[in-house]
């Protein structure tokens, strides 16, 4: 399994109500968080990336700087993660061996840390891999295409972390622990440095 074996979701449909702005266009790096995020996965090696918007969809879809994304609008998002990650998944190539979830709000990502994740994936029988900063598990999650099915039982909030207590889970160490902050309130968007 390696980088061309793999998709990309990323999630981006929120309506980053704590916010209170669209959290995929806050600037970061000289472009907003959700193109950051993007060019981040492209880096890696990853090609095929599809995007899951939802609030803001039209917003977002124009400040997308690259064209070769397949974007999917998940018109349910309001009725949580799962929807969204369902949508993702229909979208995704049947020869993918796994899926990479991305979070669009996670400005410390980097191509580094996508191939831990994919080479742990590799050398691993567990269908679940996930950075690890000492015990507390983070994103992006790669997921192997056996227990893809797992998603469309999933309901509302719940998200791939409502899979770990069903399959093994192969931890990835990352000593980086600004991996674990995205942005969701005024507080944390304080915390960029």
């Amino acid at each position: 399994m390696n980088c061309k074996q793999i998709a990309a979701i990323i999630l981006a449909a929120g309506g980053s109500i704590r916010l209170g702005t669209p959290k995929q266009l806050i600037p970061w790096q000289g472009m907003t968080l959700l193109n950051f995020t993007i060019a981040t996965i492209k880096e890696s090696g990853i090609e095929e990336v599809v995007i899951v918007l939802g609030a803001s969809a039209d917003v977002i879809r124009t400040s997308l700087k690259d064209t070769q994304l397949r974007i999917v609008v998940n018109a349910g998002w309001q009725t949580g993660k799962a929807s969204s990650i369902r949508a993702g998944l229909n979208a995704i190539p049947g020869t993918a061996k796994g899926v990479l979830i991305f979070l669009c709000d996670q400005p410390y990502l980097s191509a580094e840390l996508i191939h831990k994740i994919i080479q742990a994936g590799e050398e691993s029988e567990a269908k679940i891999i996930a950075p690890a900063v000492g015990e507390q598990l983070s994103n992006p999650v790669l997921f192997k295409k056996e227990i893809f099915s797992a998603f469309y039982t999933l309901q509302g909030e719940e998200g791939g972390k409502n899979l770990f207590t069903r399959y093994p889970v192969q931890k990835v160490p990352w000593k980086d622990k600004r991996i674990l902050l995205d942005i969701d309130t005024q507080d944390d968007l304080g915390k960029l440095a």
